[in-house]
């Protein structure tokens, strides 16, 4: 639209000829939007239906019809903020007992692989210990022959290779428990992820203390 210069806030003095058509058509939509009340009652309604030949029963049962329908979309979009709310409600319990549950198997498996950890240090020691008997009996061995021939060096001898036996045994039975742990569930998941052996060794399958 083609002014003159004016001051800002001000209506323009002169109009353009090219303008005058669109500056009327705005004039006039801004009349209907003033004239026209922003809803009706429903006596207006039944004389606008006689105007148009409807009879008022008709004008009746839609406004009826109306008010139902507008009735049913005010329970449905109830309904729906209820459900969303519904759904709030059980992600947020969700995730408090995923936390729960989360932290629940966090110290379950803290507690499991100190127990796998407990055990294998159990086993550790004891197969020091069976090195430390087969030691001294091969030392034993070894000087048997500067020992005097007699019941006390049979029975040194036999000393020795009964402590050996026991320590096997021992070894073996702290072995076998680690590896009861370590094949049982949750323990042998736990001890994969924590990089712990998933068997151990018995005493027959070790030719090596």
């Amino acid at each position: 639209m083609s002014t003159s210069q004016r001051t800002p806030g001000a209506p323009p003095t002169h109009v353009a000829y090219d303008d005058v058509n669109e500056l009327l058509a705005t004039a006039t939509r801004l009349m209907q939007k003033d004239a026209a009340p922003e809803t009706l009652t429903a006596e207006d309604l039944r004389r606008i239906g006689a105007e148009l030949d409807i009879p008022a029963r008709y004008v009746d049962q839609a406004l009826e019809t109306l008010a139902r329908r507008r009735e049913e979309q005010v329970q449905e979009a109830r309904a729906r903020e209820a459900q969303a709310r519904l759904r709030s409600v059980r992600l947020r319990r969700g995730a408090w007992v995923g936390a729960a549950l989360m932290g629940l198997l966090a110290v379950s498996g803290l507690v499991v692989r100190n127990g796998l950890t407990s055990s294998l240090s159990e086993v550790a020691r004891q197969r020091a210990q069976v090195r430390n008997v087969l030691e001294r009996r091969e030392a034993l061995r070894a000087r048997q022959d500067t020992l005097t021939p007699g019941p006390e060096r049979d029975a040194e001898l036999t000393g020795a290779d009964n402590r050996v036996s026991l320590e096997r045994r021992r070894y073996d039975e702290r072995a076998a428990d680690y590896n009861a742990s370590a094949a049982s569930f949750p323990s042998g998941w736990v001890g994969r992820l924590s990089g712990l052996p998933s068997a151990l060794p018995l005493s027959s399958e070790i030719s090596t203390w």
